[in-house]
């Protein structure tokens, strides 16, 4: 018996490289709304705590909820222009596929966003669960998201795996009990010790054994 039977993946930052299209879409609601974009740079280290969070970022909160109603309307008609796998993660899936490994995705992207990103980049079919911010009642860096994916896949929290690129995703597999993997490529520094440092996908194979 392995001793994880699951890998539940963040997408942005993790799998994904979006930073350029989020920020795409938050300088369209900028130059609407205010005149005036921000830099690429600036709009990376906000992601990952799911578009209002970011929004706050550069937003008065009276102009939050029409800025959030755009940014999403925006994304959504255009939900990959940029956005591209990282190196090595759509083997990375495939091989564990193969090796029967249960695969996830736990993000707090708005759901239907995260289901067009991943068919558009051809990656949907290789996870059997994906859960978005919208789902549920909470998202991460609550450990809800994570436990249902385990629930639904009959897959004890112990004999899982939550690899991301923040606070959040580590925080979340703690609390849900998994064992944790930062990956190094992505938007934030953890902060948090996981239970493994990664600094390419290949190794999470390693880590499965």
């Amino acid at each position: 018996m392995r001793s994880i039977e699951l890998v539940i993946f963040d997408l942005d930052g993790t799998l994904v490289d979006s930073a350029q299209d989020i920020a795409i879409h938050v300088n369209k609601v900028l130059l609407k709304l205010r005149g005036k974009g921000v830099s690429l740079e600036e709009i990376r280290k906000s992601i990952g705590n799911g578009a209002r969070s970011l929004l706050m970022n550069f937003f008065k909160p009276e102009e939050l909820e029409q800025a959030l109603e755009l940014f999403l309307s925006y994304y959504r008609t255009e939900p990959v222009i940029y956005t591209r796998t990282y190196e090595g993660i759509m083997e990375t899936l495939q091989e564990l596929r193969e090796k029967g490994i249960f695969l996830a995705v736990a993000t707090n992207k708005p759901h239907d966003i995260t289901l067009s990103v991943l068919e558009k980049l051809g990656m949907l079919d290789l996870f059997h669960e994906v859960i978005g911010a919208d789902v549920l009642p909470e998202k991460k860096p609550s450990p809800m998201p994570l436990l249902e994916i385990a629930k639904r896949l009959k897959v004890e929290p112990a004999k899982a795996l939550m690899v991301g690129d923040s606070k959040t995703d580590i925080e979340a597999g703690i609390r849900a009990g998994m064992k944790t993997a930062y990956v190094t490529w992505g938007y934030k520094p953890s902060e948090i010790e996981p239970d493994y440092t990664i600094t390419h996908p290949y190794q999470i194979l390693e880590l499965i054994g």
